[in-house]
């Protein structure tokens, strides 16, 4: 019998045999990266732009905004607030740029930056709108105050008169005289006049149920702010922005009637599993569209403003969280429609009716100081 051989292995090639596959994969990942451009993303210096945000911030914490500026080599610092506030704040030229809700805060810092630089970019629009649940609509509906949009069972989308609901209002009616179990007075319940865009043009819609004209002076836009104050009032406290209290699983019991952005009723039905047909949307005669403005104050501010404008990601992030995109001359894409109805969703009645004619940014102010008691 030949005796058992003993072979000797040198361990470094063992370990060349382990380790040279994995090594091979890696370089060749890394090759790939490099020619890509997306390894060198870390390494990128990366601009901090500080901004004030009124409503539409949510566009700017959304997790892939944050990650397609990050890509761009932006990271936007985002301080919360109110418009009006956002407007009146000290430190505002502290900042890169602000983003408030409407026009008579986009006036307003306009104003307080004369003769600086200012740049405004409108990259989307949002419609306010009254947000109910199914019940009420057809409530209101049998009251003769809303009416369906469309023929389907179960719509989304409802037309309201709001003389209807100011004369619902007057008379004090309470829901289970239209037929439901909710013992509460009809009423809408919106953020604070004095602080939130959303909640000023309750006031507006309001206004309209007492004539189209928009008051030209500062006693005629008192006299009809005094007659629109019960119908705010009639809410009790206002409290802040009302989405979260109206999408939550116990909603009704928070705000039966609630003053949000359509933007924000789209964005939660397109990341529900299916459609919630139990939630609606009113829609007053007279709509009134939240164009907000990009103001830049800096070049920083400017390149913000620019890739929103511009960059194909960004404008396809905000149709789908909602918005409707706008291009540089105004006027409105399709790429909403055709986004939102590839999902399943129906087209929203967006300036398909008239607009709210909103008086002159000073007296529209002067509107919300006597409503909401601002000063």
């Amino acid at each position: 019998m030949r005796e058992p051989e003993f072979k000797v292995v040198d361990p470094r090639r063992r370990f060349l045999l382990w380790f040279v596959p994995p090594l091979a994969v890696f370089v060749a990942g890394l090759v790939v990266l490099l020619v890509s451009g997306h390894v060198t993303g870390p390494f990128r210096s990366v601009t901090v732009v500080r901004a004030l945000f009124a409503s539409k911030r949510d566009f700017f914490q959304d997790e892939q905004v944050k990650r397609i500026l990050m890509a761009r080599g932006y990271q936007v610092h985002v301080t919360p607030i109110g418009s009006r506030d956002l407007a009146d704040k000290p430190d505002l030229d502290s900042y890169h740029f602000v983003f408030p809700s409407g026009h008579v805060a986009n006036e307003h810092v306009k104003t307080r930056r004369a003769g600086k630089h200012v740049v405004p970019y409108r990259p989307f629009f949002t419609p306010v709108v009254l947000a109910t649940f199914r019940e009420y609509a057809e409530a209101l509906k049998q009251a003769g105050v809303a009416k369906p949009h469309d023929s389907s069972e179960k719509p989304l989308y409802y037309n309201l008169d709001m003389a209807g609901l100011k004369e619902l209002a007057d008379v004090g009616k309470r829901w289970n005289e239209l037929g439901l179990t909710n013992g509460n007075r009809v009423i809408v319940q919106s953020p604070d006049p004095c602080k939130a865009y959303s909640g000023a043009t309750l006031v507006g819609f309001f206004a309209t149920a007492f004539g189209d004209e928009p008051p030209q002076t500062v006693a005629a836009a008192e006299k009809l702010a005094r007659e629109v104050k019960p119908y705010v009032d009639a809410q009790g406290q206002a409290g802040e922005d009302m989405a979260p209290k109206y999408f939550v699983p116990e909603g009704r019991t928070h705000a039966v009637i609630a003053v949000i952005y359509e933007h924000q009723y789209i964005a939660y039905q397109l990341r529900q599993k299916s459609i919630d047909s139990e939630r609606v949307l009113l829609y007053p005669k007279k709509q009134h569209q939240s164009t907000p403005e990009l103001i830049s104050f800096t070049p920083e501010g400017d390149r913000i403003g620019e890739l929103m404008m511009n960059d194909p990601d960004l404008r396809r992030r905000a149709v789908e969280l909602g918005f409707h995109s706008l291009s540089w001359n105004g006027e409105s894409a399709d790429d909403f429609g055709t986004y939102i109805s590839g999902r399943g969703l129906p087209t929203p009645p967006a300036g398909e009716a008239g607009r709210v004619q909103l008086p002159k940014a000073e007296l529209f102010e002067r509107m919300l100081d006597v409503v909401g008691e601002c000063k």
